[in-house]
């Protein structure tokens, strides 16, 4: 009986590491580019947590490694093959030194309006950020 109960619990703990590390990989972050001493990253998740058939999002942490406060504006931009298919609006941001701000909870998250997951997903699509501006300033409000 003990050794039943021991495998289980093994087994239990392989299969959950296994799903826990592919759902981690899926929320990490990717780089894209580090402009004027501001790192940005991106990943694509769910808009709905638990909802794998929800809209795709693009979400955004940018960091400020620089060691004074910067302004960061920009507009995200999605492309399928050569065609312009949507612009965000502009996205203002005051980050401090060494600090981060991330997706969500910062408005940082970009959703198609007019184009499916499967496009999204596609060798077609494509994104960039434009009139991207960084601004060193005395402080963050």
């Amino acid at each position: 009986m003990k050794h039943l109960l021991a495998f289980s619990v093994f087994s239990l703990f392989f299969i959950l590491a296994g799903t826990t590390q592919e759902a981690s990989s899926q929320r990490r972050y990717v780089d894209h580019s580090t402009v004027d001493g501001v790192e940005i990253q991106y990943r694509w998740a769910n808009s709905k947590w638990l909802d794998r058939n929800s809209p795709l999002e693009l979400r955004l942490k940018i960091k400020n490694n620089n060691d004074y406060p910067v302004e960061v504006s920009y507009v995200i931009e999605f492309f399928m093959g050569p065609m312009h298919e949507e612009s965000s609006d502009v996205t203002e941001l005051c980050i401090n030194p060494k600090l981060a701000k991330t997706g969500r909870i910062n408005g940082m998250y970009y959703q198609s309006s007019s184009l499916s997951n499967q496009q999204l997903e596609s060798d077609e699509f494509s994104w960039e950020i434009e009139d991207l501006e960084i601004v060193e300033v005395e402080s963050c409000r």
